[in-house]
């Protein structure tokens, strides 16, 4: 395609990520029906800019799609999210399931063409738990023997469960069984890191695409922090070249939705994602593409002692205060459906029973205006006839959206509240929320695996994604038990984080969960290939093709 974009700044409100899950499996090949355009060269929008393309400190999903092209590690998903070989030929492992021992492929190479060894592997889980360069998911590699001691600084860091016999090997050993532990590696925050290259760049790496080396199926071109656009590029030695048709993809940050489809109806874009009211319209176009996500978007309250939101009275009342089922149905309109516990559906199932877990735990705090004007009155004892809360909240068309409508349900159900409107780009409220500079926050986690871990380990008392300050020792000992002693065990798994769903959301109501969102695109129907998988990324291109 021929064209030049007006660029606008921008940012939508993107999921954050997290991972687990999965088996071995060969990925199904793509049929390729039509003939393949002789111009592999294709322009997308994102939702918005790149925050960190240091795979140790990624966060947001939105950062992670790009990441999952760029980056791969000794695992990857196939067609349906399972799991499969990536840079690794295969895994061993033990019968206890405590031991994986992983077998690189023969001649991979990093985009300089250098070989990329065990080594690289070990050095970037180092980094990621490692107190002075320590990640944000590192609590992910906790499983692994003396990793949570090591972050938490009691424990140095070659006491680690990893190692690197040779060039081609790459062993790990777990503190309990994880059945989830092949879908946690193949999220990019465990792709591999060139220790030599890393140093040599100092604090240049990852500042730009100029600063980088790569192992997944692309490279980038024409990136910086400031960027809003960037260049995807066919990674020429990449173990499978051959099966990465797309030479070049063009992504332009784009923040109102109307430009995105204009550009997309007038052929200058070839995807774009859309939600409420345009998915409505444009449901009927050929290239319309849905897919629900496995997420929670919730509001959450910074219950910083002394402030209006550590009033647990306050927090229940404004949690029974919405109505959800409007807000999915008149407001987003897009495929969303209400949700009423902290864990979205489909996420996972009990492998005994077969009882998907939101179905198990039930509802909770559901919808109730006359509870909800109760709980306002107690809290009024402590906080007064009125009070003012600001709401934190990313400056996109959804963030704009849902933050006037549960703006409009507090003041409207709860006489004396009085809600403000705080719009920030994405990436300065995921930074505002790790400041702990906000009262109120709208947020989004999605599924990085099917580790239920994942999601409760957002009010893990040490957790580094807790920046709402919640404590409570009998959650974190029902969540660490659900993980270690009960691993294996899916039944007392079960009943170990209904439990502490119940504890986080009826008795401290320490989130509120609103909505399982869905994700809606506008697509060249002239795009095959592309992959949609439950966890890592919103779309995968890396088999995607043209056709004439």
């Amino acid at each position: 395609m021929k064209k030049k974009l007006l660029v606008v700044s921008a940012v939508l409100t993107g999921l954050l990520l997290t991972a687990c899950g999965g088996n071995d499996k060969k990925e199904t090949a793509k049929s390729e029906d039509g003939t393949i355009a002789t111009s592999q060269k294709i322009e997308i929008s994102s939702p918005a800019p790149l925050s960190t393309l240091d795979t140790t400190q990624t966060m947001d999903k939105n950062t992670f799609t790009i990441v999952q092209h760029l980056f791969e590690g000794l695992y990857r998903f196939d067609d349906d999210s399972t799991p499969i070989p990536g840079l690794a030929e295969k895994v061993e492992i033990s019968e206890d399931g405590l031991t994986y021992k992983f077998t690189l492929k023969d001649d991979i190479k990093w985009s300089n063409g250098e070989p990329i060894t065990a080594q690289d592997f070990l050095y970037s889980w180092k980094k990621l738990v490692t107190p002075a360069t320590i990640g944000p998911n590192a609590y992910l590699l906790d499983n692994v023997k003396n990793s949570k001691a090591i972050r938490n600084g009691e424990k140095s860091i070659d006491e680690i469960g990893l190692s690197a016999p040779s060039d081609k090997e790459f062993e790990v050993t777990l503190e309990q069984a994880q059945p989830s532990f092949l879908t946690v590696v193949s999220i990019g925050w465990l792709a591999p890191q060139n220790q030599a290259y890393v140093e040599k760049q100092g604090k240049e790496y990852a500042a730009d695409s100029d600063h980088l080396i790569y192992s997944g199926p692309f490279i980038l071109t024409d990136w910086d922090a400031s960027s809003d656009t960037w260049t995807l590029k066919q990674n020429p030695e990449y173990y499978d070249a051959d099966k990465v048709k797309l030479e070049e993809v063009k992504v332009n940050t784009i923040k109102e939705e109307n430009t995105g489809i204009n550009l997309y109806q007038s052929n200058e874009l070839d995807l774009v994602r859309i939600s409420g009211q345009y998915v409505q319209q444009y449901s009927d176009d050929e290239g319309y593409v849905t897919h629900s996500d496995v997420a929670n978007y919730y509001l959450d309250f910074n219950k910083k002692e002394g402030t209006a939101p550590a009033n647990i009275h306050l927090r229940k009342a404004i949690a029974q205060a919405i109505d959800k089922d409007a807000l999915t149905k008149n407001v987003l309109n897009d495929g969303s459906k209400p949700l009423n516990g902290l864990i979205p559906s489909n996420l996972y199932k009990n492998p005994e029973t077969s009882e998907d877990f939101r179905k198990f735990s039930g509802d909770h705090l559901v919808h109730d205006v006359k509870k909800a004007q109760a709980e306002w009155e107690k809290a009024k004892a402590d906080l007064g006839d009125k009070i003012k809360l600001s709401l934190l909240v990313s400056d996109d068309d959804n963030g704009k959206k849902i933050s006037e409508y549960v703006q409009s349900q507090l003041q409207e159900n709860l006489k004396g509240i009085e809600i403000t409107i705080n719009a920030q780009p994405k990436n300065n409220v995921l930074q505002t929320r790790k400041d702990k500079d906000y009262e109120l926050s709208l947020s989004g986690w999605i599924a990085g695996s099917s580790d239920l871990d994942s999601y409760f380990n957002l009010y893990a008392g040490e957790s580094a994604y807790n920046y709402g300050s919640y404590k409570n020792t009998d959650y974190d000992k029902l969540i660490t038990d659900a993980r270690t002693v009960n691993a294996n065990k899916p039944s007392e798994q079960f009943d170990n984080y209904k439990e502490a769903e119940d504890i986080l959301l009826d008795q401290d109501a320490a989130q509120v969960p609103l909505y399982q969102s869905a994700s809606n695109y506008l697509i060249n129907p002239k795009i095959k290939g592309i992959s949609y998988h439950l966890y890592g990324d919103y779309f995968n291109l890396r088999t995607a093709y043209l056709e004439e």
